[in-house]
């Protein structure tokens, strides 16, 4: 018997095993309710950094990507790594998430907020943007 799949299907279903939706433990097995996730721009986070208010910066992108370069003073906490390393992240500051583009940092974010920290944003439009800005 011979099975004849569009690669399309196949990469949805390989995206459906895979894809496992980052949820405090309490809500596993629900469905994950969709949160709008805040952003900072990159001048906005320009302004900030020159504010001198108290921040935290995160980078979610992997470790080679972060070891090509990075936002000075941003802490680098792989997406993957998060859900067993959050909790080394302070509360009560603004916590600025960044990746490569905005995606992940964007879950990161949707993960932290359902985690209790209130202050988190992505960086809108992440490296990329920041690496593009004047």
């Amino acid at each position: 018997m011979t099975f004849r799949v569009s690669l399309a299907a196949a990469f949805a279903f390989v995206l459906s095993v895979f894809a496992v939706p980052m949820q405090p433990a309490a809500a596993q097995g629900a469905p994950a309710a969709q949160v709008e996730v805040p952003t900072i721009s990159v001048s906005q986070f320009k302004a900030l950094m020159k504010s001198h208010k108290r921040y935290v910066l995160v980078d979610v992108r992997t470790p080679q990507e972060f070891a090509g370069g990075h936002i000075d003073g941003a802490i680098p906490m792989p997406l993957d790594a998060l859900p067993d390393n959050y909790k080394k992240i302070p509360k009560g500051v603004k916590l600025v998430v960044n990746c490569r583009s905005g995606h992940r940092s964007a879950s990161a974010v949707q993960f932290l907020l359902a985690h209790g920290y209130k202050n988190a944003v992505s960086l809108d439009g992440g490296y990329l943007a920041w690496t593009a800005a004047p």
